[in-house]
Formats: C-alpha cells, structure tokens, sequence
C-alpha cells in the first residue's frame, strides 16, 4: 500500500455467524534456555502446573489450569507460537474446525486437556481455539507473596483503614491471569480482517497516522464482544509494521495481570533485584488505563505485568485516535525507549 492512500477498519459488528471465542486462555513459547527461563517465571510471578519432557505449563491463580506453556526450542532460537482461546460453545469449536486453513482437531495437551484446533492469519500469526478444557475453581481472593497485611485505602477524603497498618514484603507480583498479546504485523488490513472477519474481536480503540493528508490507521486494541457482560479492554492488539520491517509479523509481547498497584510495584523491586532487565515502567497507559511494567525474559521476549484495565462492552464504540507516537502510549511513567518495547 502506498503510503499516501489510506485506509480506515471497517465498522466491526459481532454477530452469531462468527466463531465466539468466550476469553483468552494461554500462550505458547519456545526457549533457548528453559532452565533459565523457568527461574525467571517462578520470579515472575507464575506457578508451575504440570512439566511434560521439556514443557512446562505455567498458570496463575485464576481458572486457567496455564496461562504461559514454555518449551524448551529445538533450535536454540527463541519463537512465539500463538495464544489459546476458548470457544463459547461447541457448536463454535466446530465451526473453527471447519474453516479454510485450520489445523486437524488434536487433543490438547497439557493439564488443560480438551480438544484443539489452530488457524493462521495472513502473516503468520497463530491462534489456537479450545474446547472441553479442564479449569480451576474460580478463584475468591488474590494470591500474594509481598503482603503481609492490607487494609482498606485510605484516600484523602475516605479512609477506609483506621487504627491498622500496611505491611508488604519484597517478592514475586503473583500472577491472577493472561491478559492480552500482540504482534507488529506486515500484513496489518489482512490480519485485521482475519480477526475481526471470523471471530468476535471488535476494535476498542484505533490509532491512525496522517500520511500526506490521508488517514490510514496503524494500531488497534480489539476486545472479546461478549454483549452487555463486560470484558478485557483488548485481548489482542495489531500494529502496523514500518516500511522495510523484516519478517511477516513479530510479536510484540505478552501481559500478564496482576492485583494491584502495590503487588505490581513490590514486584518490579523484586525483579530489579534479581538481576533482571527491565524495559518500561511502572507508568500508565492511555489506551486500556493499564498500570504497566515491561521485563525482557532470558530469551528475549518482551512480557508485562499490569494492573487496574480498562472493561468495555457492546455500548462502548469503538475510539479513534490521531497517533502521536510514544505520547499516545502513556499519560505517565518513564521516557518510552528508543524503538519501543518489542
């Protein structure tokens, strides 16, 4: 496409005849170094389900049996293998099966269980759909290592927390649940279509840059539409690659959510003090409202911890933006890094 024409999403309206995906489950990853990767996710904040050869299945305290599976790479380089949705209902696996291009119905492997099915979009990127999965009972609190107690807060105006102290401790930010994915993609109106085309994904938000006097939109964060029951701000969010970008398509990270603010920031200091490169962050985003908290893992990947996002539902249309670079990615936090966070 020339960069003087442009090129807007096409309004998004969910409707039965698509494949309803009810919310997203896990990702997968190959390693170069499993061993040390496995030290990082334990101070990250995940806790080891299952281990099969070398494969290990990673989740948080939510209802996901993995929310993160790692396996060791065959070829010593590191690959981002898609993520895990769950169908709505089986009707919906079915019709996910059936589509031009997917995968044979396997079994899933893993403590999740179930059956699976994988799809690519036009660049490349994976997205696999689950059905009959085995869960976890939904969790009724947090699961912490850093508190040791919490009280109500106490704002200027309310104190909730009266004659009771605060008190944490230095460790893992525990993780609740995968929030969302994202990838930088060459083929950003094909996969746009792909996505919003064959599954209920519908653009929150859309960012668009002038080229020449054109509008052409170049990132947008796209939610589940469950109807009237809210859901995450984004689940997956697709950026437009920049002229004479490398590969098809890059993923640009993984997020992870976490329960609060405290959590979040006694996480970072943890991390901080194991050694650990952080990327961008503690700050707040625009987009989502997320708190945000970037790490390089020992492979290279970028991967999040977040708190405090945004919810949306079928009243909420979908915004559009004029880009402003780096400023449209947070309303606070530390100088955005040379080339981003991917």
């Amino acid at each position: 496409m020339s960069p003087t024409q442009s090129w807007r999403i096409p309004p998004v309206v969910n409707s039965p005849e698509k494949i309803q995906l009810a919310r997203l489950s896990h990702v997968f990853a190959s390693h170069s170094n499993l061993d040390e990767f496995d030290k990082f996710a334990q101070d990250f904040g995940f806790i080891e389900e299952a281990r099969e050869g070398d494969t290990i299945y990673y989740r948080g305290y939510g209802r996901d049996l993995c929310s993160y599976v790692a396996t060791q790479s065959a070829d010593g380089e590191k690959h981002f293998d898609g993520a895990a949705f769950l169908a709505k209902t089986e009707q919906d696996f079915v019709k996910a099966a059936g589509m031009k291009g997917s995968s044979p119905v396997t079994d899933n492997t893993g403590p999740c269980g179930g059956r699976r099915v994988t799809l690519s979009s036009p660049s490349g990127t994976k997205i696999h759909i689950l059905w009959g999965v085995n869960e976890r009972p939904a969790p009724e609190k947090a699961v912490s290592a850093t508190e040791v107690h919490k009280g109500g807060y106490n704002t200027a105006l309310e104190k909730q927390r009266k004659g009771e102290f605060q008190r944490f401790k230095l460790g893992p930010a525990m993780v609740h649940k995968l929030g969302h994915y994202g990838y930088i993609t060459s083929k950003f109106e094909d996969d746009v279509l792909f996505y919003t085309q064959n599954f209920n994904f519908v653009p929150s938000d859309v960012l668009w840059e002038d080229t020449d006097g054109a509008e052409l939109d170049s990132l947008t964060f796209m939610h589940l539409d469950q109807g009237k029951e809210y859901s995450d701000h984004h689940t997956l969010f697709l950026s437009r690659a920049p002229p004479g970008f490398p590969e098809p398509h890059r993923v640009h990270h993984c997020s992870f959510e976490v329960e609060d603010f405290d959590t979040q920031l006694l996480g970072h200091q943890h991390l901080l003090n194991k050694g650990y490169t952080p990327i961008w962050g503690v700050g707040r985003h625009i987009f989502g409202s997320q708190l945000f908290d970037y790490w390089k893992d020992p492979s290279g990947f970028a991967i999040e911890h977040y708190a405090d996002g945004d919810m949306v539902n079928v009243d909420n249309p979908t915004g559009r933006e004029r880009s402003e670079g780096p400023a449209s990615m947070y309303i606070w936090g530390p100088v955005r890094p040379e080339g981003g966070v991917a």
